[in-house]
Parts: C-alpha cells; sequence; structure tokens
C-alpha cells in the first residue's frame, strides 16, 4: 500500500465562492448527488444514519471514479470548475454537467468534521481523507494541510465513489 501525502490546489476565487453558503442541509447533500451525475454514475445510494448514533453518512455511486492523478489534480483543485476542464456535457451520456463553481465537494465538510472520499477507476482505489478541523486550524494556508491519500490495487472493473462523512455537525436536522 502506498501512503504519500497530497495538498489542495488553491484557485483565487476560492474566498468569493466559499463565501456563499449552502441553505440547508439537504442542499449540501445534493451538490454530493450532483458530483454523482458528473461523474455519469446510474445509482446513488445514501444512507442516512439512525437518529441519536455516531453513524456516518454514506453516499455512494457507480460512476466513472477517478484515477489518482486525478484527484490530486483536478478534484483537489479548489474553485477549478469541471466545465472548463471537460466541457459542459459529460463524455458518454451527454448529460448537461452540474458541477459549476469547483467547490462541491466542501458541501460534505458542512454536514460532518471528516470527509473521506474512495474512488475507484481503472484497476486502482484512491482514498483521501479530509478534516474540517485540519483545515480550520490552518487558516489562510490550507494548501500546506497534508491530506492522507492511500492507493491500492482493486478489480479492473470497479468503478466509482463513495463519501464517508462521519462526526456529524451535531446541529443538523435529518
Amino acid at each position: 500500500m502506498k501512503h504519500t501525502p497530497a495538498h489542495f490546489s488553491v484557485d483565487p476565487r476560492l474566498a468569493t465562492i466559499l463565501g456563499e453558503n449552502y441553505s440547508s442541509s439537504e442542499r449540501a447533500l445534493r451538490e454530493l448527488i450532483d458530483n454523482a451525475w458528473d461523474a455519469e454514475a446510474k445509482t446513488v445510494r445514501i444512507t442516512l444514519p439512525t437518529a441519536m448514533t455516531e453513524e456516518p453518512i454514506v453516499i455512494a455511486d457507480d460512476g466513472t471514479g477517478m484515477k489518482e492523478q486525478e484527484l490530486r489534480q483536478e478534484y483537489l483543485n479548489i474553485a477549478s470548475p469541471r466545465t472548463s476542464r471537460k466541457g459542459d456535457r459529460t463524455p458518454n451520456l451527454n448529460r448537461i454537467v452540474k458541477g459549476r463553481r469547483g467547490v462541491g465537494k466542501f458541501s460534505g465538510l458542512i454536514l460532518a468534521d471528516e470527509m473521506e472520499v474512495i474512488t475507484r477507476a481503472h484497476g486502482i482505489q484512491t482514498r483521501i481523507t479530509i478534516s474540517k478541523s485540519a483545515l480550520m486550524a490552518a487558516g489562510k494556508d490550507i494548501e500546506h494541510v497534508p491530506l492522507p491519500v492511500e492507493v491500492d490495487p482493486c478489480e479492473q472493473e470497479a468503478h466509482g465513489t463513495t463519501v464517508i462523512l462521519k462526526h456529524l455537525n451535531p446541529k443538523l436536522n435529518f
């Protein structure tokens, strides 16, 4: 198993875009579902926790997934919209891309203190953990926050992404 830290890459538009808050936990969750749509998922499974438990929220899709390089160079490139890199339609299903601002990934951190992203593509599973408290502690220097990345082989046919939201915000209404 290869363990090499990753770092966010910050676009100058970050401050403006992140200032636009999500109005509800439902809207934040919808942003993660929109990411699955853009990844051409045909199925998205959402598991919500039982009330008054420490269970996570889990969003799992069967989309294209990301290779390690895509995760590092595209997913972690904050405020870099997918449409500017790959166009306004998905390549195979010709769907209109919903992700427009490149910050939907942060909606998970509105719901939880820790977001784990596990993505599978081309026989490789890449796992990254993003901690809101670590990002907040870094202040304006989030580019220097190490993000643990694990890369392992998986079945060649495996594809899709699972987002696990842990340590949920206790102020959320479910």
